[in-house]
């Protein structure tokens, strides 16, 4: 089978793009007699380091010549559209499947193609009424749902979204669990490293994630100002943030009152090493998130062996199971006694740090790659099917 992907924007950190990395990578792996082909720009810089990170593995090709969706600027995006569509019929015959893996950032689709869909919060959340985001997500998906094979989510929640929002799809909508890196394991904690940040072993609460409303940070922040002030000097929390510089803004001028306690400390910018080691040393990692489609962040907490506070909404419980203490997001002292809970000798921590190893079991990346294999299969034997 040869499988084509959109790699114009596989580099980077985000959620999406390194889903797209670790899944190919997966299947090179997994299936060394099927060849799987990186679709990128016209920048031999840009296929130069693609073909660097990938080239291990000889069932991978690097193949240049998709327009990138910023290619041509905002003022010639039908162009851009209309030369993605012409380069996508030019390769879908070289090819068994495309699968888009980010199916709403590409500006043109194939013909055909099997879809990943993370998460449609742009359609289903208040923060994105009225937004070109919204309006991106609802011109989009319906055509989606139309136009593929089968569509592919990183949780149960996701699917029953998806056809909850659309009872008359009837294509296969099929959930396919995402996975943490095999890297995030329990390290020993290293003190000098921790003192660069005025931190301790087990001493401090951590969350990992983007400034977005959904992560629900105000709340978090509100829930720790309740716990008693001598507890969070031994106790501090600690923010690993990234996403854009006008939303980092708007969340410290809107939280300035909470983030002027010394025991709050935000950290931008850290290596996979660093992040690593502030899961290990954790005394719990704290999630309230309103809205996940998988939430990663959870998983790798768990494998790091860092007990786990976390939503009871969304696909949070699906993904967290019994291995987290799960919290109604929008109730401050819920999280509180839930974060006081854990660092309490006689708590939970313990058991929770071992749940947490079982349930990370269930999450890698090779049955990520073989279930969505079978994916592709299944799109096969149907494609035989309806051509005879």
């Amino acid at each position: 089978m040869r499988v084509g992907f959109d790699a114009t924007n596989i580099l980077g950190h985000s959620g999406i793009r390194t889903y797209t990395r670790e899944l190919v990578l997966a299947l090179a792996a997994e299936f060394p007699d099927d060849e799987f082909v990186l679709y990128t720009t016209f920048s031999s810089s840009k296929k130069s380091v693609l073909q660097k990170f990938f080239g291990d593995y000889p069932n991978i090709t690097i193949v240049g010549g998709l327009p990138h969706a910023r290619m041509l600027g905002d003022s010639l995006k039908q162009l851009t559209i209309f030369a993605g569509s012409v380069a996508w019929r030019f390769h879908e015959g070289r090819l068994d499947i495309v699968h888009l893996t980010d199916p709403y950032g590409t500006p043109a689709l194939p013909g055909s193609f099997v879809a990943t869909i993370n998460d449609i919060f742009p359609i289903t959340l208040e923060q994105y009424r009225d937004t070109d985001l919204e309006k991106q997500y609802v011109n989009r998906t319906p055509v989606l749902l139309k136009r593929a094979y089968a569509i592919i989510t990183p949780s149960r929640y996701v699917a029953d979204t998806l056809h909850s929002r659309y009872p008359s799809c009837t294509l296969d909508i099929v959930p396919v669990h995402d996975a943490a890196s095999v890297s995030f394991k329990p390290v020993a904690p290293d003190e000098d490293f921790l003192r660069k940040y005025d931190l301790s072993k087990y001493s401090y609460f951590l969350f990992v994630g983007r400034v977005d409303p959904r992560k629900n940070l105000s709340k978090l922040l509100e829930a720790y100002s309740l716990i008693a002030e001598d507890t969070r000097r031994e106790n501090h929390l600690v923010l690993i943030l990234s996403g854009a510089s006008i939303d980092k803004e708007i969340f410290h001028a809107e939280n300035e009152i909470f983030l002027k306690d010394p025991s709050v400390h935000t950290i931008e910018g850290i290596s996979e090493d660093d992040l690593i080691q502030l899961y290990s040393s954790a005394a719990a990692f704290v999630f309230p998130s309103l809205a996940e489609g998988f939430g990663l962040p959870v998983v790798e907490a768990m494998q790091c062996g860092c007990p786990v506070i976390t939503s009871n909404a969304s696909c949070l419980p699906e993904i967290a199971g019994d291995a987290a203490l799960l919290v109604d997001p929008h109730n401050a002292k819920e999280i509180a006694s839930a974060m006081s809970e854990v660092i309490d000798p006689a708590g939970t921590r313990e058991q929770l740090i071992s749940r947490g190893f079982d349930q990370a079991e269930q999450f890698s990346w090779n049955l990520t790659a073989k279930n969505t294999m079978h994916v592709y299969r299944n799109v096969m034997r149907r494609k035989g099917r309806d051509s005879k």
